[in-house]
């Protein structure tokens, strides 16, 4: 294995999700053992966007994140916002540390995101450091997805950015129909399918 890490940039709302989840659909046609989860949006019935929600390969879903002022907001037991959301970092815990675990010994872990809402949680944190640890001794490969880089960068990313021979692709509007492809052959060339 020649390197063990890839990370998926750009800015909201350019596509990497989908990437990301097309990655997880082609990925199966090779029945490659993995784990994780994905965010995706919530929408009402008129189409507007109304929060952010976990999804695990397993099928398991919950809140990531919905407007603060939201009622349901009450039953948040640790309440972080950012922007108009405010983060149910309890239903984050629940549905993405058993992905994180040293227990879980899949081969391919797959996250999509490493995001800013998803570091208000130190479990989360304390569970992506220690990945970060498994990268670097060769035990484990892993695709996220990773906010464009900012003059608020996150350390805990930067250390992932680090890893000897990470590949970092960027999403553009200009890319996007065509960089999947791009990340396919490395994502083929790592994990040696």
């Amino acid at each position: 294995m020649v390197f063990n890490l890839i990370l998926i940039t750009g800015v909201p709302g350019v596509g990497k999700t989908t990437i990301f989840k097309k990655i997880a659909d082609d990925l199966k046609t090779y029945k490659v053992p993995l784990t994780g989860f994905y965010t995706e949006e919530v929408r009402n019935g008129l189409g507007g966007r109304v929060g952010f929600d976990l999804i695990t390969f397993d099928g398991v879903r919950g809140p990531l994140a919905r407007p603060s002022k939201t009622s349901a907001l009450a039953s948040f037991k640790r309440l972080h916002k950012l922007s108009r959301y405010s983060v149910d970092i309890e239903s984050l815990d629940e549905i993405t540390i058993p992905i994180l675990s040293s227990n879980n010994t899949e081969p391919l872990l797959m996250i999509d995101e490493i995001g800013k809402m998803e570091l208000f949680s130190t479990q989360f944190q304390d569970r992506i450091i220690k990945v970060t640890e498994d990268l670097r001794l060769g035990k484990r490969c892993m695709i996220a997805t990773i906010p464009i880089s900012s003059r608020h960068s996150n350390q805990i990313i930067e250390n992932l950015k680090k890893i000897e021979d990470c590949r970092v692709f960027e999403v553009t509007k200009a890319n996007r129909n065509t960089i999947f492809t791009e990340i396919m052959a490395s994502v083929r060339l790592m994990l040696g399918i």
